[in-house]
């Protein structure tokens, strides 16, 4: 029975054992992390992997990928994006996203503790991503790994929810040394 417990997770049981499987193909057109923080960078591996468009950004800055890559995107026609990266970066593409038609489709926090480890919030599309918080909490340590398979298994199409602004602007008070991440997916609604 214990051997049939990382097939009832989601888990591969192989060379890649606890990690959750990630498909060949991502339908985002870009996924950011922030490299300063290794969950984040662990998501981006994961997903760079799989054959995703992976951009670091440098000290948390929208700045260099926004002109490079999203906006020049946009522009042509409304691309999903998604990330994991701290809180003003999902404040600022969220403000740009809204004049090209897109929302926040999906939106989870994640507080990770001093003592390593992580508290997780799912605020934003978690029915439609099939995850639930204890999924996250489950995972233990490779949380980022079972984010990068959420995003990864995104459609591209958002599901008909009435989609508001996030709380991405709204910083809530943290333990000392904790570090707030949100992840998220940004796409046509």
């Amino acid at each position: 029975m214990a051997s049939a417990l990382p097939a009832m997770a989601g888990v591969r049981a192989d060379a890649d054992a606890g990690q959750t499987a990630i498909p060949a193909c991502v339908a985002v057109h870009s996924f950011l992390i922030d490299a300063r923080y290794v969950p984040s960078r662990t998501a981006g591996d994961r997903l760079r992997a799989a054959g995703a468009d992976v951009h670091a950004l440098p000290d948390g800055d929208v700045t260099q990928v926004w002109l490079q890559r999203i906006g020049p995107a946009w522009r042509e026609h409304p691309v999903t994006i998604a990330g994991l990266t701290a809180r003003p970066a999902l404040f600022c593409l969220e403000q740009l996203a809204r004049g090209c038609g897109l929302r926040v489709v999906f939106h989870a926090e994640h507080v990770v503790l001093e003592a390593g480890r992580t508290e997780h919030r799912l605020l934003r599309g978690a029915q439609a991503a099939d995850l639930a918080a204890g999924d996250l909490s489950r995972a233990g340590p490779l949380w980022p790994s079972r984010i990068a398979q959420v995003i990864a298994n995104h459609s591209g199409v958002a599901v008909r929810e009435r989609f508001g602004p996030s709380a991405a602007s709204l910083e809530p008070s943290l333990p000392p040394r904790a570090q707030l991440l949100t992840s998220w997916i940004i796409a046509a609604v």
